[in-house]
């Protein structure tokens, strides 16, 4: 760690120790008008120890990935939820510690949160001041003025809080660069730069297959004993969802990284699922009976009509609905789609199809693991062979658990897929869905999908 990052880093976390020690003392003197008790040193102790545990876990203090305003509260409230989550938790299990009363208790759990964000803000806005007069700023000399160099300019110019200033560029072809005004020499007069300015860190921004160029960059900053950052080119052919990890010693790099790919989230997810999908199955019991009732009599044949659809991974499965049709299309190779008044249908059929009822046994593949209540809608497996030819990135969307409901669904993409916009969009925004994935999302879904009018328009 750098040490001006290494100050700031100490400085941020004495301020949230502080307050935290702060916001503690305070209740307690407020509440008992007395000196803090010795218990009270211990239930501090295991405090200071549980904020310990969510900050480095969320890495509030690591600089380089929260260093804008934005982040950085964010992140800090995030981290504020979980405290409050784990302290509820323990209220739950052991009640409330000897001596205290809920009045202290929520007063504490109010209180240290807000006073923090507050404290944080101060301290940003201290930092901030400080480097908008050039102090506690990284002067970096970058190699290479091509599209990763000019980015990096970009970058920096749009977030002054990340805490650098740029000297300049050094560039073997400074007329083939937008950024000819900033190009000081040649990446061969470095050791002369490197000399006469002082430069904290060297930034390479150099295509990765001019390795020779890139290890002498490296040597002249060893020498220099100056620091060298290593900016690879892939990630604008990659894309920002990718991340780097490695087999042993072997780096290796995932393409098209996804938040539910991070194991809490997933477990957050199916657990959601599970609890949402059991409570709607017991609630909608006395409706299935009577939907059931209303199928049978109207027409012969079974009550549920479960086709087979592609799931995560391309995995086949049983999909539950209740049946809408005289004939229903054939479960697998089926390939004719519902149109509108379509014969097939019946008339307790259409009712339910307009309400979207016809969906509500799929509560039953959530609850066995097939899908998730909400993702991209499954598909069936002749509209997925042709959606795969015809839509770009379309199998991306095998990467989740198809849902009941999706982003598709409540922006009014549901229903026919005849027409090349129809097929384009309902792939964009699941493509987007599951790039953009958080918890909220999903709860924004879940809602639209009840009381929102697109998500209705388009059934028949």
């Amino acid at each position: 760690m750098i040490r001006s990052d290494r100050r700031l880093t100490l400085l941020y976390a004495a301020g949230d120790f502080l307050t935290l020690v702060a916001a503690f003392a305070g209740v307690n003197l407020f509440y008992r008008l007395q000196s803090i008790a010795n218990q009270d040193y211990l239930y501090l102790v295991t405090l200071i120890f549980i904020w310990i545990f969510i900050t480095s876990k969320n890495k509030n203090y690591f600089l380089h990935l929260h260093n804008g305003l934005k982040y950085r509260l964010k992140n800090h409230l995030k981290s504020h939820f979980e405290i409050i989550a784990i302290l509820c938790l323990l209220y739950l299990v052991l009640g409330i510690p000897q001596g205290y009363t809920k009045k202290q208790f929520i007063t504490f759990l109010l209180g240290f949160p807000a006073a923090n964000m507050i404290v944080n803000y101060l301290l940003f806005s201290i930092v901030r001041l400080m480097r908008m007069k050039g102090k506690n700023v990284r002067k970096a000399l970058v190699i290479g003025a091509g599209r990763v160099g000019v980015h990096i300019d970009n970058y920096f110019r749009q977030n002054p809080d990340f805490g650098y200033q740029i000297i300049g560029f050094l560039d073997d072809n400074p007329e083939d660069s937008d950024l000819q005004y900033q190009i000081i020499g040649r990446i061969s007069e470095m050791d002369k730069v490197l000399k006469e300015r002082k430069v904290d860190e060297v930034i390479i921004a150099l295509p990765t297959h001019l390795d020779e160029k890139i290890q002498y960059v490296a040597d002249k900053a060893d020498y220099h004993g100056i620091r060298v950052r290593l900016v690879p080119d892939y990630f604008r052919l990659l894309g920002r969802n990718y991340k780097t990890t490695s087999f042993g010693d072997m780096p290796i790099i995932n393409i098209r990284e996804i938040s539910l790919d991070r194991f809490r989230f997933a477990s957050l997810k199916r657990v959601c699922d599970i609890a949402f999908s059991a409570m709607a199955l017991i609630m909608l019991t006395p409706l299935f009976l009577v939907l059931a009732v209303l199928i049978k009599w109207e027409s012969a044949g079974p009550v549920f009509y479960c086709p087979i659809r592609l799931g995560q991974g391309g995995r086949q499965f049983k999909l539950y609905k209740f049946r809408s049709m005289y004939q229903n299309d054939a479960a697998v190779a089926g390939k004719a789609s519902t149109t509108k008044d379509d014969p097939r249908v019946t008339k307790i059929g259409r009712v339910i199809r307009k309400y979207s009822l016809d969906e509500l046994p799929q509560f039953i593949n959530v609850l066995i693991g097939d899908m998730s209540v909400v993702g991209p809608r499954p598909h069936r497996i002749f509209l997925n062979e042709v959606m795969q030819r015809e839509v770009d990135n379309y199998m991306i969307r095998h990467y989740l658990k198809p849902g009941i409901t999706g982003w598709a669904q409540v922006n009014g993409w549901r229903g026919p897929t005849d027409t090349e916009e129809q097929r384009n969009n309902r792939t964009a925004h699941d493509l987007w869905y599951v790039e953009n994935w958080t918890p909220v999302l999903d709860i924004k879904i879940i809602f639209l999908t009840v009381f929102s009018e697109k998500t209705h328009k388009a059934a028949f």
